[in-house]
This record gives structure tokens, sequence and C-alpha cells, in this order.
């Protein structure tokens, strides 16, 4: 009954967030990169494992074949590389060994802890890999310890506007890609909740014109209910 209760105020929590969203944190684009294997990429519109302990939930709205193909190119754009490795460095992060050769979504954290700063395919990709692993009880990801429950929810919507505001003035028939993304675990002791929002505004060529919320991901740490109460909360940035 103890876990329910914990897992029904972290549900509620989520979709509170979720609601208020992050604060914009506007980004240049200069430094950032397409991944042209991820925007060409095959990904599910709606996908939803519900039941027992390790869950997910990813939605993807678009109103026509430019609007999906936009989206995947928003979903394919990641921050500069160098700047993760900067604050990694500064803050003492690690980023594990499979940094090496992957292009940076994170800057803080290993498998099942890793915390996102920026939502992007290779994030979406690494959550649903472990949730599919869990799944099958294979707690590889979370250092062979067993977890109570994981649970995965992504949002991405893209949609045409007439006019955006842009860089003190605004700008012209571009499409708008909106995205937000959850990720919580009970391992026992901790339950981290990391909570992250992202915009990306996009020319109809797919030229990527600005990014906005990279950074400011919200990483709330409750203690499980086989401790008692605490919380922590900490913004990536």
């Amino acid at each position: 009954m103890g876990r329910l209760t914990e897992r029904l105020h972290a549900t509620a929590i989520l979709a509170l967030l979720f609601l208020l969203g992050a604060t914009r944190a506007h980004a240049s684009p200069p430094g950032y990169f397409v991944d042209s294997t991820q925007a060409n990429a095959e990904r599910p519109i709606d996908r939803v494992e519900a039941e027992g302990d390790f869950t997910l939930s990813i939605h993807r709205r678009y109103e026509d074949p430019v609007g999906a193909r936009l989206l995947a190119i928003a979903e394919a754009t990641y921050p500069p590389r160098d700047s993760l490795v900067v604050i990694a460095i500064k803050r003492g992060f690690e980023v594990g060994s499979d940094s090496a050769r992957t292009p940076l979504w994170w800057c803080d954290g290993l498998g099942v802890s890793r915390v996102p700063y920026a939502i992007t395919a290779g994030a979406l990709e690494h959550y649903m890999k472990l949730t599919e692993s869990f799944r099958s009880h294979n707690f590889r990801g979370a250092w062979t310890r067993n977890l109570f429950w994981t649970d995965l929810s992504y949002r991405a919507s893209i949609a045409p506007r007439d006019e955006y505001p842009f860089q003190g003035g605004s700008v012209a028939n571009v499409y708008v890609a909106e995205m937000n993304l959850s990720w919580g675990y009970d391992d026992g002791t901790f339950v981290p909740v990391s909570v992250a929002h992202r915009i990306v505004v996009l020319a109809r060529d797919g030229t990527v014109l600005d990014v906005e919320g990279d950074g400011e991901t919200n990483e709330h740490v409750y203690c499980s209910s086989h401790r008692g109460p605490f919380r922590v909360e900490r913004v990536m940035r």
C-alpha cells in the first residue's frame, strides 16, 4: 500500500510539472548539430507499456509529413559537446565511458541515474532500453540492483506558426516542436525524478533556428517509502 501511495504521489507531481513546464532558457544554435542518422530513423508515434512495475508512455504528435520530418530533426538536434564536457569537469560529474563515441545529451550520471541535459532521440532511446531491460528482469543498467519501479513519460508535438518571438523580434512561417520528458525510479533508498522541457524552432527546410530549455532539467529526489520523508531538488544548469 505504501508503494502504491508513493507512486500515485510521484505521478501527481509529474503531471503538475508537465502542466507548469520548465523555465525557458534561450540557447543559440551555434555549436548545435543535427545527427542525420537519428533524424531519418523511425520512431513510434504512440507506445504505452502500463502493466507491471516498469512503465513507459510515449506520444508524438504532428499534423502532416512536413511536421513528422521536422519533429525528427528537432529530436536529433544536440547541444555543443564541448559545453557539456566543460560542465561535467567543473562540477565533477561522471558521464561514463559510453560518452566517447556518441552525441552527448547528458553531462551527469550513469545508467539508470543519468540526468538529461537535453531531450533528444538519444535520451529517449536510453530510457526506453533501460525500461525494456528491467521489464525482462535484467537490472544491469542499475548495477544489477533490483528496482521497485521505473517510469518513463515522453510527449512531443510540432505545429506550424505564422509568427514566433525570436531574438528580440519575431520570425514568420516556422514550425515549433515542444518536448517533455520525465524519468523516475525507486531503488529502495531514493526516488529520483528528472523532468525536462525543450522547444525547438525550425524553418520549413529543416534549419534549426532556436533551441530553448536545454540545461533546465529539474531533478527531484525523494526518499523511498522504505526510509521515510525526504526531498532534495536541483536544476542542471
